[in-house]
């Protein structure tokens, strides 16, 4: 977006409206006019032809639909985004069904407008340029899970290979697991597989490798989940580079449904890569005080780095139930943000490990597993099962994206 958008406000509370307007002009945008609803709105819209209309839905919809509606069928590639006092599915499927292109729910929070906006015009620019042959043909993308941790033993190479497992086992999908921590490295003991080739080999090849290529460089486990290990040399992590692993989980999220980073326990230019890359962050912490404090100051740096995304960076408790004096309560209080899933404590899953033989395999109907498989599920986008809802997670509808946002 080159110059200013201009943008038409629709609302018949003047008073509101003037509101408005006034956090427009504050976020840099460019009020040039604003309306009830009706004739009004739309000749003011056709006449002045903005980049986007903000405009009021409330109940009664008769007059806000009907102008929703008409503006949609007049500039059907004219942006409308709607905000409204309520919250319900009916009113955001209306509007949805009626040509809006977002729904927020006041009282509207600047930066969540703002960020509306900006990826609303963004979404019509890319539709104009693909149209007009500018941009090159689509390729397909998988998802690209981050298992994030502020410190090491908390469990994350557990919950990478597992939830691996789960999901090519539960939700039939086509899995990478990529290994990289920088220090030790052990998806290839906990999986029981041999090491010829390693994320440092396909780094180095990338250009050669193409989508039948590839397979030479991973593991196939029994499991049907397809791994590239660490190098077994630390010193092989020397030469890669932020840019080499994003271009290797690119390619793997070309050819898988789902791709999952298992992380160390530290910051560094690779993870740094590969938290940049993630469409889902899960951050993991348990119930001791060092690694809360730890986690504490990871969340302060993803949202000061990555931005402050409840739907992309989602917090997992492992081994809850644990006496450490610390309630699980305490520990949301503590992050200012709640915990996405709990995963209870389970000695099996050491012994699990040592045996190379994920839990979720070796003890399919243990805690830890039946969990596991709920977040695989969740992810995947699969209905819960009635009787799954007894579980220790916070519930699979979590995950969801909500069809509208409510501003804080």
């Amino acid at each position: 977006m080159a110059r200013v958008p201009q943008v038409i406000v629709v609302d018949p509370d003047r008073e509101s409206s003037a509101e408005i307007q006034k956090t427009l002009n504050m976020l840099g945008f460019a009020v040039i006019a604003s309306a009830g609803y009706g004739v009004e709105a739309f000749t003011l819209a056709f006449q002045l032809r903005p980049d986007l209309i903000l405009m009021r839905i409330e109940e009664p919809l008769v007059r806000p639909v009907q102008t929703l509606s008409r503006l949609n069928d007049g500039m059907p590639d004219l942006p409308i985004v709607v905000f409204s006092t309520e919250a319900n599915i009916r009113l955001v499927r209306q509007s949805m069904v009626s040509g809006a292109s977002d729904y927020l729910v006041e009282p509207l929070n600047p930066q969540e407008l703002e960020s509306s906006i900006v990826r609303v015009l963004e979404k019509k620019e890319r539709e104009g340029m693909r149209r007009r042959g500018e941009l090159e043909d689509p390729i397909p993308q998988g998802t690209i899970i981050t298992v994030f941790g502020a410190k090491g033993g908390i469990g994350k190479t557990t919950i990478s290979s597992n939830l691996a497992v789960a999901l090519a086992s539960e939700a039939h999908q086509t899995v990478a697991l990529v290994d990289m921590d920088t220090r030790f490295g052990d998806v290839a003991i906990t999986m029981d597989i041999p090491v010829e080739r390693s994320i440092a080999d396909l780094a180095r090849n990338l250009d050669n490798v193409d989508r039948n290529s590839l397979k030479e460089y991973l593991v196939q486990h029994e499991s049907g989940v397809r791994i590239l290990p660490a190098p077994t040399r630390p010193s092989d992590w020397r030469n890669l580079t932020a840019r080499h692993i994003r271009d290797v989980v690119d390619v793997l999220a070309q050819t898988h449904d789902f791709v999952i980073l298992d992380t160390p326990g530290t910051f560094n230019e690779i993870v740094a890569a590969a938290i940049e890359v993630g469409t889902l962050i899960l951050l993991v912490t348990t119930l001791d005080m060092a690694s809360i404090k730890d986690t504490v100051l990871a969340l302060e740096m993803l949202h000061e780095r990555f931005g402050n995304d409840e739907e992309r960076i989602k917090v997992v408790l492992n081994r809850a139930g644990v006496d450490t004096g610390v309630r699980e309560k305490d520990v949301e209080r503590t992050l200012d943000a709640p915990l996405w899933w709990k995963i209870p404590q389970d000695n099996e899953v050491v012994k699990a490990a040592q045996l190379g033989r994920p839990i979720v395999m070796s003890r399919p109907n243990s805690k830890v597993s039946v969990e596991i498989r709920e977040i695989a599920r969740a992810l995947a986008g699969i209905r819960n099962r009635a009787k799954g809802q007894k579980g220790g997670g916070t519930g699979f509808g979590k995950l969801l994206r909500p069809l509208f946002r409510k501003s804080a």
